[in-house]
């Protein structure tokens, strides 16, 4: 692959990227995000996403395949630190294209997320859902599930899990339509233990971090569902939550 020498911060492209990686408005408009680091780089390629284009430092170019369709461009350590959410910028930064919405045929296992705010949970729920096979995540309210810190806890699942931002008292109705079971992960009122629940054809929906799932979310699901504990701990972390419900939904 060819690469474009650039020296200056204030290329159109740089600063198109630059804005990419630091405004959520820009990445929502453009349906492009940005990552760091030559392994996401191989992972992004391997999972077969649409590389937009890629930023490498010109002293460390990395080796890419024959026939991928980006952008590339070799730049100095200067403008890869000027773009980049870390103290000091990996080798390579680029951007992807985000996934369309696919219909529900694609899909029987899904996490619903209600306004959560920590990006490391939400990584980590992304990551976890790869792990089980969770077949997407859909969020509501929540941290920008695109910001680079997100993507780096994720640690390269969001290529293989599709995240989707939708309205969640929009999708359920759609989503129980089509025939899921739909659990709110609660304690409010009255409740089914995870063990009662059938998980073949389903959705859950994980709170957010302080106040739980919204009423008007919770009352329109099939069962509030929780998970019992032993120990002196009121709740359980997001995240947390979400893996132990996700290791019973790969077990159908």
């Amino acid at each position: 692959m060819k690469f474009e020498k650039i020296t200056s911060r204030q290329n159109p492209e740089i600063k198109r990227i630059r804005a990419l990686a630091k405004d959520k408005s820009e990445r929502s408009s453009a349906g492009e995000f940005v990552c760091d680091g030559e392994k996401l780089l191989g992972e992004a390629i391997s999972s077969g996403m649409e590389i937009g284009t890629i930023l490498a430092n010109e002293e460390k170019l990395p080796s890419l395949p024959e026939g991928l369709k980006a952008k590339c461009l070799a730049v100095t350590q200067d403008i890869l630190d000027s773009i980049t959410t870390l103290k000091t910028a990996q080798s390579v930064i680029f951007t992807c294209k985000m996934k369309k919405q696919e219909t529900f045929g694609n899909i029987r296992r899904a996490i619903l997320l209600d306004g959560l705010q920590d990006t490391g949970n939400i990584g980590t729920i992304i990551r976890t859902a790869d792990a089980f096979g969770i077949d997407a995540v859909f969020a509501d309210g929540c941290a920008d599930i695109y910001n680079p810190k997100t993507i780096r806890s994720a640690m390269g699942s969001i290529f293989r899990v599709p995240v989707f931002e939708s309205s969640l008292p929009i999708l359920i109705p759609r989503l129980r339509g089509e025939g899921y079971k739909v659990y709110c992960s609660e304690l409010r009122g009255d409740v089914a233990e995870i063990s009662e629940c059938d998980f073949s054809k389903c959705a859950v929906v994980i709170g957010n971090e302080g106040n739980g799932v919204r009423p008007e979310v919770s009352f329109l699901c099939d069962k509030s569902v929780i998970i019992p504990m032993q120990g002196g701990a009121e709740s359980l972390n997001a995240a947390v939550a979400a893996a132990i419900f996700m290791f019973k939904m790969s077990e159908r």
